[in-house]
């Protein structure tokens, strides 16, 4: 499989997308990322540390990004700019000495 940028991965996955209200891929983005997070949660709340399998984080993290780029779709963002966006505001943040904090506006 040849590298895949941000921007052809977000082509591909619109066009499988098949749903009657615009808002699904919200929602589902919300259950699809609980759904990632449980993965490694639970194990860790039980204490059962065997370990979640590649296979199935690679599983749930496909379904958050497929969602979150139907969402972007729908507002003309794309992948890419988001990924530039937050590397900018890493940036930003690590050169002020605010990477740790409260709050999105530091």
């Amino acid at each position: 499989m040849h590298e895949l940028s941000f921007n052809d991965y977000q082509e591909y996955a619109h066009q499988t997308a098949i749903y009657e209200h615009d808002y699904y891929p919200f929602a589902s983005l919300m259950i699809e990322a609980a759904e990632f997070a449980d993965l490694i949660t639970k194990q860790q709340l039980r204490g059962d540390l065997k370990g979640a399998w590649s296979d199935e984080l690679m599983a749930e993290a496909g379904d958050v990004l497929w969602n979150l780029a139907e969402c972007l779709t729908q507002y003309d963002i794309t992948l890419q700019d988001v990924a530039e966006y937050n590397i900018k505001k890493l940036a930003d943040r690590a050169e002020r000495g605010v990477l740790q904090g409260d709050g999105g506006n530091r």
